[in-house]
């Protein structure tokens, strides 16, 4: 019993004596060991963040960055804290600031949606790149989002990436405002896709009738395409929805061109010279219905009507009775001062009214060039084909220093008799003073190939090759042609021996 006893104390001293030194080891590890690091924080549990989130609900954003800022400095590894802070960054316009803490959040191990809200804040920061590769890393993981394929779309639109940008304008289409529309229509523009361009502006006007943008930009393709009734309907159309839209911009030249090209005979018909109207005035005028001034001229003359004659034989002799008409073999003495004042005058012969047409050759040829305007634009308001009457109209135009419409009336006249060689030539004369050089000479190549028998054109096309585009080599071939076409001896020939000899020398 007595060894049991000395035993059970020995095992009792034993176990103090461990737990002794156990404890003391614990209190000198402690002492040793560093303070807990940034890591062991970040398994400890993260504030209650429902405080911050209401303040944002609230739009008190500035006292809640305040508060997870405090928090994010305890617990800067928390992408619960940083998503949050973000999200206020970004509800404040801090848009820079809100991408930043955006990519903390991600890299930290936020959810997805980050990486959108990311790309969202860069692009409002204005960096597209940035934008544009947040937009494609979140669609990786979420495909079906339209919304943001859109997104996208006019991120990479920004950085000058059209086509991809239509690839992802398709896979949103369905989520398309009226600024998109506008957008891939440009970008459709800029790769000359036409009809699909048209679409999407006819689109974008659908959504906004009220708005001439896509109007002017369906009128640009319009124009260039060469679709002359359709530009003309827009043209209209836009001055209904905007009036004054078109002149602002660099439509505003070939616009006013068309309608004065398409309606050319109803300005000369109400006297107007369109070179001077702006195409909103241009619009104006055709859509005016008020006489022109040669019908206020006829109305403000005579009260007759026109088919209405007076026959002056019939008259005179219902004033007298053959019967009482008597004839006497006297001879008739000469006639005295008072008998010349007491008879009455003798009839002056009716000469009949020459042409308007004629009127208008013999006032240009008198060089009063308004009153062949005057003279010409009766004949068209008769008959709009009168080559001769545009041509008249053209010459005194250019006489006038108009050369504007003096280009577009004699175009009319070669519209309506094209194979007539005065007027073609009428027309190279003014085309010499309007047309760039190489467009001259185009002219006069196409005037040739009308008229090859020419030697008026061939020489005019053999000087211009000789003195303006300096090729002597055709000059030459030309020279000889019109020697071979003029007589010998003649003036033109003699000419084209001398510069023959000069290209020799």
């Amino acid at each position: 019993m007595m060894k049991m006893a000395i035993l059970r104390n020995f095992l009792t001293l034993a176990y103090l004596f461990v737990c002794l030194f156990a404890g003391c080891s614990q209190e000198d590890a402690s002492k040793n060991s560093p303070p807990a690091t940034l890591d062991d924080k970040a398994f400890l549990p993260v504030p209650d963040l429902s405080i911050a989130v209401e303040k944002r609900i609230e739009g008190k954003t500035i006292e809640a960055i305040k508060l997870l800022r405090e928090f994010n400095s305890e617990f800067p590894d928390s992408h619960s804290i940083l998503l949050q802070l973000a999200r206020a960054l970004f509800e404040s316009n801090q848009y820079e600031l809100a991408a930043f803490r955006f990519d903390q959040a991600i890299a930290a191990g936020a959810e997805n949606i980050a990486i959108r809200e990311a790309a969202d804040a860069y692009a409002l920061a204005g960096d597209f790149n940035s934008a544009s590769q947040r937009y494609a890393d979140y669609l990786l993981i979420n495909d079906e989002d339209k919304k943001t394929w859109v997104k996208y779309e006019r991120a990479l639109a920004k950085i000058n990436q059209p086509t991809k940008a239509i690839n992802a304008f398709n896979r949103g289409s369905e989520s398309l405002i009226y600024e998109d529309c506008m957008l891939i229509g440009d970008l459709l523009l800029s790769k000359q896709l036409l009809p699909q361009a048209e679409y999407w502006y006819r689109t974008a006007q659908s959504k906004n009738s009220q708005s001439s943008e896509p109007l002017l930009s369906l009128l640009k393709i319009k124009i260039e395409s060469k679709q002359e009734e359709d530009a003309e309907n827009l043209i209209f159309k836009a001055e209904e929805v905007s009036p004054g839209s078109i002149d602002n911009t660099v439509l505003a030249k070939p616009s006013a061109n068309l309608l004065t090209t398409r309606n050319l005979g109803e300005f000369i018909r109400k006297g107007i010279a369109p070179s001077k109207l702006s195409v909103s005035e241009l619009v104006t005028e055709l859509k005016n219905k008020s006489l022109s001034k040669i019908e206020k001229v006829t109305l403000a003359g005579s009260k007759l009507p026109p088919t209405q004659e007076v026959d002056f034989n019939s008259s005179l002799k219902s004033n007298f009775d053959e019967s009482e008409m008597s004839f006497s073999n006297e001879p008739q003495s000469a006639m005295n001062l008072a008998d010349a004042f007491s008879s009455p005058p003798a009839e002056e012969a009716i000469l009949p009214e020459k042409p308007n047409i004629e009127l208008a050759r013999s006032a240009y040829l008198n060089r009063r060039y308004q009153a062949v305007l005057y003279s010409a634009r009766i004949v068209l308001k008769e008959n709009p084909k009168n080559a001769e009457a545009w041509k008249l109209c053209s010459q005194a135009h250019f006489q006038m220093g108009e050369t504007q419409e003096a280009e577009m009336t004699i175009l009319e006249a070669i519209r309506h008799d094209p194979k007539n060689f005065d007027i073609r030539m009428d027309y190279l004369r003014i085309a010499r003073e309007t047309l760039t050089s190489n467009r001259y000479l185009s002219e006069l190549e196409k005037a040739r190939e009308l008229f090859p028998e020419s030697s008026d054109l061939v020489w005019e096309l053999a000087r211009r090759y000789h003195l303006v585009e300096r090729m002597p080599v055709t000059a030459g071939v030309l020279y000889r042609k019109v020697l071979e076409l003029e007589p010998e001896g003649s003036p033109l020939s003699r000419q084209a021996e001398m510069e023959l000899l000069k290209l020799r020398d």
